[in-house]
């Protein structure tokens, strides 16, 4: 999992609408809705399960410890989505006792290697880096009106998030290569699943409309890179984008440090709560 940093996370709270305000205007859907269709809830599932849940926050100091503000912002996400949340005062284990004493449902934390969502009744573990793939794979759908037939490149694609958005897009009809500078992974990966492998990125590049960005290299794709029609889902983090392409782009770039993750991971989680509703 990619470390943030405080700066990539520090005003997510603040800029929660006016972020979803530009997803709705790229993608026709609101955050919410996006988790929503990437994880079968409909609205109702969704409010029903939401008044019924407490969703607890635990900061991790393990490994490199606690990001200044991550749990802030994970925690101001799920708000702003219509959970009842909480951030426990204790960490670690402690923190784990608490949520549990304070009747959560859900817990949220991380550490180095992992992000998860926790269904405490089910036994149910959420990972970010699958969810934040289904999630942006929904987005990138929504903002290109479909992706039957079309092709995608998916940058880092020997990765977690980038793997499982290539089966996401292929779930979709999207006709999928994947680009990775460790050719290794990428010869290990589940070949039930038929894509093209791209060795050459600048060529590449020179290829591609649709562009599903999920490595943490910063200046992979340039303002040459960049069409008219070019629309670009970009998880990692740092954004590969230069500062030229940005300003080309910015208008179709799906990109955000937490909010989509975050959000599927709760729906999910979510999810699998609902058969206790009915």
């Amino acid at each position: 999992m990619t470390r943030l940093k405080e700066e990539d996370i520090k005003a997510i709270g603040h800029n929660l609408s006016a972020y979803d305000a530009h997803l709705t205007k790229m993608t026709g859907l609101t955050l919410k809705q996006i988790a929503m269709r990437a994880t079968g809830l409909d609205e109702k599932e969704m409010s029903d399960a939401l008044a019924s849940t407490i969703v607890g926050v635990i900061p991790i100091s393990s490994g490199q410890g606690i990001i200044k503000s991550f749990t802030e912002g994970v925690r101001e996400i799920l708000n702003y989505l219509g959970a009842k949340t909480f951030q426990s005062e204790m960490f670690d284990i402690g923190g784990l006792s608490e949520a549990v004493d304070r009747g959560a449902s859900i817990i949220f934390c991380a550490d180095d290697q992992k992000f998860i969502a926790l269904n405490l009744s089910l036994k149910k573990v959420v990972d970010n880096a699958e969810a934040t793939a289904r999630g942006y794979v929904e987005a990138l759908e929504a903002a290109a009106k479909s992706l039957e037939g079309k092709e995608v490149l998916v940058i880092g694609g020997a990765g977690k998030v980038g793997w499982n958005a290539a089966i996401g897009l292929k779930k979709k009809g999207a006709y999928v290569s994947i680009y990775d500078i460790d050719l290794g992974r990428l010869s290990s990966l589940n070949t039930n699943y038929v894509v093209r492998v791209e060795k050459d990125l600048e060529k590449a590049l020179e290829k591609y409309r649709i562009l599903f960005d999920a490595s943490p290299v910063k200046d992979l794709i340039g303002a040459e890179h960049i069409k008219s029609e070019t629309i670009i889902a970009a998880p990692g983090i740092p954004l590969g984008l230069t500062e030229e392409a940005y300003a080309l782009v910015r208008d179709r770039l799906i990109h955000d440090p937490l909010q989509i993750g975050v959000a599927t991971m709760l729906a999910e989680a979510l999810m699998n709560s609902r058969n206790d509703l009915n």
